[in-house]
């Protein structure tokens, strides 16, 4: 059973997070469950050889300062499709993480390299006030059990229903085609298109990438976080205890 929810709380902490009426609902995110998969060997490669030894920066620096950023070229990019300022707490934080670690100056040309390919970007996909439906909204999956906010719902050129998410990463992972058909499945809607939209500051080139270009089908990426999903266990004993505990980054 999939739906919207509105006033749904997210609270977060290190071992994950929930969205939450702090009722009757404790939901995993869809992050949080495609965190069961196995950490990639690159990815463990990358952190040893960033471990703050001989003069390399340590990989928890990097990282923080690519949520901060992302966080920031969201918010930038999706504002002004949304009905009230977007502008919340994650905004704030980050905000404050980038002064304080002295990276604010980077940020600013990170940002207006993403600024001018969202206005390439729109213009090539036909993103305009007039297509967009909804942008940052959260979603539901009770029969599953998971939830989350997808970026952007619209129509292209084409009269497609495109469910879009933006990353600002290096290139197109597999997490993140699930995490697009985890959405889908949580929207009572039948989305014609999976869509992410990469920007990467560092390399300076963006990216459409829809799920007709993918390796996996729909089916089988859903099938694959539906079996992610059944194997977590203790679920809702945990769940509480994040939402308990964890921060409201709402």
């Amino acid at each position: 059973m999939s739906s919207i929810i509105e006033n749904l709380e997210r609270r977060t902490t290190e071992h994950g997070r929930v969205y939450t009426d702090l009722d009757e609902i404790f939901l995993p995110s869809v992050t949080t469950v495609l965190d069961q998969k196995p950490e990639p060997e690159g990815l463990k490669y990358w952190k040893k050889k960033y471990n703050g030894k001989d003069g390399m920066k340590h990989w928890r620096d990097i990282l923080t300062y690519k949520a901060s950023r992302g966080t920031m070229i969201h918010y930038h990019l999706l504002n002004e499709f949304a009905e009230e300022d977007m502008f919340s707490k994650n905004e704030e934080d980050s905000t404050e993480e980038l002064e304080a670690s002295g990276q604010m100056e980077r940020y600013e040309s990170d940002l207006a390299f993403a600024l001018d390919a969202w206005e390439e970007i729109k213009e090539k996909r036909g993103i305009n006030a007039n297509s967009v439906l909804d942008v940052e909204c959260f979603v539901t999956n009770i029969g599953i059990g998971y939830a989350g906010q997808f970026d952007m719902l619209y129509i292209d050129r084409d009269g497609n229903l495109v469910l879009s998410d933006l990353k600002t990463s290096k290139r197109v992972y597999d997490k993140h085609q699930m995490q697009l058909t985890a959405y889908s499945n949580a929207i009572a809607l039948d989305v014609d298109i999976l869509e992410v939209v990469r920007i990467h500051p560092d390399s300076e080139r963006w990216q459409v990438s829809h799920d007709s270009q993918w390796p996996m089908g729909r089916d089988e990426m859903w099938g694959e976080f539906v079996r992610l999903r059944e194997g977590m266990e203790n679920v809702e004993e945990e769940f509480r205890k994040i939402a308990a505990e964890g921060v409201d980054d709402k």
